[in-house]
């Protein structure tokens, strides 16, 4: 029998993921917590038990947590070379099958899972946890949790979206459900727009084999943008038990039209085709923006737009809620300049919130100007704000759902991104035109595909131009006064 509480099975744990994200996070939350965890290293990889081992020490900095990991070779279409997984795993109280591997895997593991007796279906004690992408498109994610389904009960299966494990991301709800000062404005009637914004200053360095048959939409709106937007719009839930988050989640979901083309662009960085593994004449986008409608009585007209790309000016994922402004100010026969009133979530970096308001200039005329009050969530706490995959494993060991989507929230999200996947990877909207357009015109010239040298970020004011989307509900061409998305073409 193991002397270990818990057996961690990492399919794929000589890999990236496992190297930079699972196995630091690990190292930390034993070290903090103290938890009896024991590393089973599975892979295709010709490795020993000492080679394993040295590299789990190196990854975690977790001397001890190295000292008992262990390395099983094996076959992923094998069923039968699992079976040294199975003998380990013999008697631990709690064992973990995490998936860190691509998703081309995941059926063969599943089902080698399932023949070998390793789990049982509805035993809280045998959990399972994926890495995104949760399937290429809807029909495979239906396959996906159906396989799923068949060996596991919901409540054994772990679906990872880290950012829904960032402190500030879950801080959305305390922010919204806690604070009476501001769930009456969240509504259509003073909220003019909402605006979402992932980027990211690198490419995709070597993450071509992945990258270019997935993309931004793909990559980061099905999951990480959507999530969020369920989070900022979903109605109160009755408590906030992961069922009844998981609950409003859907609703919120369910409300959102299916995004549309027309109200789409995309672009690709400069170098792209130049990135070793990516295909000569490839068409995939690295930047996508796109309008997204709500349908139900309270975000009904209200425009929210969604953004995300690579090799971008700078990173910064936010959330931007625009009230509606007041009535113009005259003084003295002067029209008082007006202020927009900004709620900025900043997710990363410099986790915090922003209430953007306008103020008077100090001194003897009023005069209004840009001022702010801001939540620095960093100072609620002396200790570092953890990783979030530490929040990630640190859920997933106390059998906790609150950071992870179900089954029918990933098919939901499919339902909204398909129809504009499809109709990009069609030949009639190809990127080669979107090149071109660009090359002419100037990303600029594109509606909402500006990122402004002072955008709706906790940085400065809100100085964008007309045409940006957080200060018109119509996507209009930009007439130029905006800088270019970084190296967007």
């Amino acid at each position: 029998m193991a002397s270990a509480a818990v057996d961690l099975v990492i399919f794929g744990a000589s890999g990236d993921l496992a190297r930079r994200k699972i196995l630091p996070a690990l190292g930390a939350l034993v070290t903090r917590e103290g938890t009896k965890l024991r590393v089973i290293g599975a892979g295709r990889s010709h490795s020993t038990n000492e080679q394993f081992r040295e590299l789990v020490k190196e990854a975690s900095g977790n001397s001890p947590l190295a000292a008992t990991a262990e390395w099983v070779t094996l076959d992923y279409a094998d069923p039968e070379s699992f079976a040294p997984i199975n003998a380990l795993i013999t008697g631990t109280p709690v064992v973990i099958f995490y998936l860190a591997t691509p998703p081309e895997t995941f059926s063969p593991i599943l089902v080698a899972i399932a023949n070998s007796a390793m789990a049982t279906k509805g035993d809280p004690s045998r959990r399972v946890v994926l890495e995104k992408p949760l399937g290429h498109d809807l029909p495979s994610a239906q396959k996906l949790n159906a396989q799923l389904a068949t060996a596991f009960d919901e409540m054994q299966v772990y679906r990872i979206d880290h950012y829904l494990a960032k402190d500030t991301v879950q801080n959305v709800l305390a922010f919204r459900f806690s604070n009476s000062l501001f769930e009456p404005v969240w509504n259509r009637n003073l909220v003019e727009t909402i605006q979402i914004t992932v980027a990211e200053e690198e490419g995709i360095r070597h993450r071509a084999g992945y990258y270019d048959q997935t993309g931004a939409v793909r990559d980061i709106f099905q999951n990480h943008v959507l999530q969020l937007l369920a989070l900022v719009t979903m109605e109160p839930p009755t408590t906030f038990d992961p069922d009844y988050v998981r609950r409003a989640k859907r609703a919120a979901l369910r409300a959102m039209s299916p995004l549309d083309v027309t109200s789409a662009v995309r672009g690709q960085y400069e170098g792209y085709l130049d990135e070793p593994g990516v295909a000569p004449e490839s068409r995939r986008e690295t930047y996508a923006a796109a309008r997204v409608s709500i349908e139900n009585w309270r975000w009904d007209g209200v425009p929210i737009f969604v953004r995300t790309g690579k090799a971008l000016r700078r990173r910064v994922t936010e959330v931007v809620i625009k009230l509606r402004d007041a009535p113009l100010l005259r003084i003295g026969g002067r029209r008082q300049r007006g202020i927009p009133t900004l709620i900025v979530i900043r997710v990363q970096p410099d986790e915090g919130i922003t209430l953007r308001m306008g103020a008077k200039r100090p001194g003897p005329r009023f005069e209004l100007v840009p001022a702010g009050m801001r939540l620095d969530y960093a100072r609620l706490t002396k200790a570092p704000l953890p990783d979030a995959y530490e929040n990630v494993l640190s859920e997933v060991l106390a059998g906790g759902h609150s950071a992870f989507p179900g089954a029918e929230e990933i098919e939901l999200q499919w339902e909204i991104v398909d129809p504009l996947i499809k109709a990009w990877e069609s030949e009639g909207s190809s990127a080669e035109t979107n090149r071109e357009q660009h090359k002419k015109k100037g990303q600029h010239e594109l509606p909402f595909s500006i990122m402004c040298e002072r955008t709706t970020s906790s940085s400065g004011p809100c100085l964008c131009p007309s045409c940006c989307p957080c200060r018109s509900s119509r996507a209009r061409p930009c007439s130029g006064k905006a800088r270019s998305a970084g190296r967007q073409r």
